[in-house]
């Protein structure tokens, strides 16, 4: 029984870490499994906070009927409205994920939260044709500033 522990253990520190593998993986899967970041996947993110946060609500909800023991009138409404708050949030919780995974499917997205940027710039290059064109049809008109001048100017 410990050794199965272990190996669930072993799992689930491979599923929130980086660089760890699973026990018992196939050595052809090794690299593969190191490079997935579980924590992006928004779906096991949720999952995985709300198992801490039912853990949490057990422990506080645990600790709140051994104060109530003395009281067994307190008790019986406290277990009721711990028990439908845990439906609710259950509920909630898998009308959520399973949103998630349609909108997924159907717009074939990942549901990754991974921050991606793409840094682009335009570069304006002005064909010397053009230039040429402009200067010959407007090199006697006053109102256009004169060729050097416009070279001379610096770019952004």
């Amino acid at each position: 029984m410990w050794n199965r522990l272990s190996i669930i253990g072993q799992s689930l520190a491979a599923m929130v870490s980086h660089d760890k593998v699973p026990p018992n993986t196939p050595p052809e899967y090794i690299d593969e499994m190191k490079s997935i970041n579980f924590l992006r996947s928004k779906k096991f993110f949720i999952v995985f906070t709300s198992i801490l946060m039912l853990l949490g609500f057990y422990c506080v909800s645990v600790f709140i009927l051994f104060l109530t023991a003395p009281v067994p009138t307190i008790t019986a409404p406290f277990v009721t409205i711990f028990v439908e708050t845990i439906k609710v949030f259950a509920i909630v919780i898998s009308a959520y994920l399973g949103l998630q995974a349609a909108i997924d499917f159907r717009y074939n997205s990942e549901s990754n939260t991974s921050l991606k940027g793409e840094l682009s710039y335009a570069k304006e290059e002005v064909q010397q044709t053009i230039i040429d064109i402009y200067a010959q049809k407007y090199k006697d008109d006053p109102s256009y500033a004169p060729l050097k001048w416009v070279e001379e100017q610096p770019h952004e």
